[in-house]
């Protein structure tokens, strides 16, 4: 019989190991930042030039040091920027990073609270899989609802399924643990569609990452995907 999940426990486990490994994982995410930018350039791309010429609201969700995809959304003078990271020396060295105007949160992404239809966009990339996968659904419900109809949602997953894999020393960490888990890319796609997302880009990426020195390929599903416009009598 499997051991329960423990939710607060990987939290806090999360928090902890991000915290100890932050400098560190700021220079190993290096190789995938032409991946996120690539991802995140289509997404801006698809606002008509109405919504660039007002202002665009953009929740991330596990911004790190707000590098690089933060900073370029920070970047633009019509896009306002809501970032959050479970870790604090994540968000610290984000501040450091980050003009003030970005509106930083610290915290388990799980206890935000936004209005309905708040944000044009909302970016998850390497954050949502390290929820436990009942907290992943219910995550993109949530984000389903504080989209606009017409916002996107821009996010990675695990490619593969499974329940829950952690380690206590990835990059070197001496505290807490890093947890992952995922639905698989047919399950993730199901779950969205039955929220009420029209996927636009369903794609597996191949990351090719260096622990201890091992390398290895790790592939990753990137989403992008629209809250449907509603419908009615005008």
């Amino acid at each position: 019989m499997s051991k329960p999940i423990n939710s607060h426990q990987i939290k806090d486990d999360i928090q902890k190991a991000y915290d100890d490994i932050a400098g560190v994982y700021l220079t190993w995410t290096q190789p995938s930042h032409k991946t996120r930018l690539s991802y995140l350039d289509i997404m801006l791309r698809s606002f008509d030039t109405a919504k660039r010429n007002g202002q665009i609201n953009i929740l991330e969700l596990g911004c790190g040091a707000g590098v690089p995809c933060t900073q370029l959304l920070a970047s633009h003078k019509y896009i306002n920027v809501t970032a959050n990271d479970i870790s604090s020396a994540q968000i610290a060295l984000a501040k450091e990073r980050l003009p003030e105007t970005v509106n930083l949160i610290q915290g388990d992404m799980m206890g935000l609270e936004f209005g309905q239809e708040q944000f044009d966009a909302v970016l998850a990339m390497y954050s949502i899989f390290h929820l436990p996968r009942d907290e992943q659904t219910i995550m993109l419900r949530r984000i389903f609802d504080w989209l606009k109809p017409g916002g996107k949602l821009l996010a990675n997953f695990a490619e593969a399924g499974f329940e829950s894999v952690s380690n206590p020393s990835w990059l070197g960490g001496t505290k807490g643990a890093m947890h992952w888990s995922g639905w698989g890319r047919d399950e993730t796609r199901r779950i969205l569609q039955d929220i009420g997302f029209a996927i636009e880009i369903d794609e597996v990426v191949v990351d090719s990452e260096e622990v201890k020195g091992v390398p290895r390929d790790v592939a990753f599903h990137w989403i992008i995907a629209n809250k449907l416009l509603k419908t009615g009598s005008s």
